[in-house]
């Protein structure tokens, strides 16, 4: 073989080597996104329905005990309704973390709860953070939502609507009932305007590209301390 293809093939190998190792080291860092919310789900502001879903577009499970999740930006100071998750609490590879607001209708017994309206997949971690007193509600008009691993610092963050304490930048409103997701599933450019639509079919614990999903889910109930 000429010296000179040799001395190409062993720069292409070269190049090829660092670009898959830059792309896996990419891919295994990857974080939990704030991933589809369900903010206005009734005219009469009942929060009951709300839910969050959190997914780890990443190839190794993330472990998120202690982690915090506010609608304020955190900067080092929490308030009493900032949800801290439970030790142990896992983000499966490629996999989704559903947080509700009232899963079985135990909060106040109003007949409003997360089991009455919507299916998940079997194995999605399901997690009622309702139960407790004060509790993290989203705002209809808009609002701001943190993930943080050591309440100083935003893993994700995004915002919606008027922005909450955030302002301008912000993911669309969207309608009562409608959902609001990445698009595509788990896209992060930290551009909520951009990475954010409205769907008219929410699918909470699946991909946001998927068809509704009807295979309901074995429910875990764990409650989330907080502060």
């Amino acid at each position: 073989m000429p010296r000179e293809v040799n001395s190409v093939m062993r720069r292409l190998l070269s190049l090829f080597v660092i670009t898959s190792l830059v792309f896996t080291v990419g891919i295994c860092g990857a974080d939990v996104v704030i991933n589809e919310i369900m903010y206005h789900p009734s005219a009469d502001g009942d929060d009951d329905l709300q839910w969050i879903e959190l997914y780890n577009p990443g190839v190794e499970d993330i472990d998120i005990g202690g982690w915090i999740l506010a609608n304020h930006p955190l900067m080092g100071f929490s308030k009493s309704r900032d949800l801290i998750f439970p030790e142990g609490t896992i983000v499966p590879a490629g996999g989704y973390l559903l947080l509700v607001n009232d899963l079985d209708d135990s909060k106040d017994h109003d007949g409003e709860y997360f089991a009455g309206h919507w299916t998940v997949p079997a194995g999605v971690q399901v997690l009622d953070y309702g139960q407790d007193y004060p509790q993290l509600s989203l705002g209809q008009e808009g609002d701001d939502l943190h993930l943080s691993a050591d309440g100083q610092k935003d893993v994700d963050v995004m915002w919606y609507g008027d922005g909450g304490e955030i302002g301008s930048g912000a993911a669309p409103g969207v309608p009562q009932g409608y959902s609001l997701g990445r698009n595509p599933n788990g896209h992060d450019t930290d551009d909520p305007a951009t990475d954010f639509i409205q769907f008219a079919h929410p699918t909470p614990g699946a991909s946001n590209q998927s068809a509704p999903v009807t295979q309901r889910s074995t429910w875990s109930k764990i409650k989330l301390l907080f502060r």
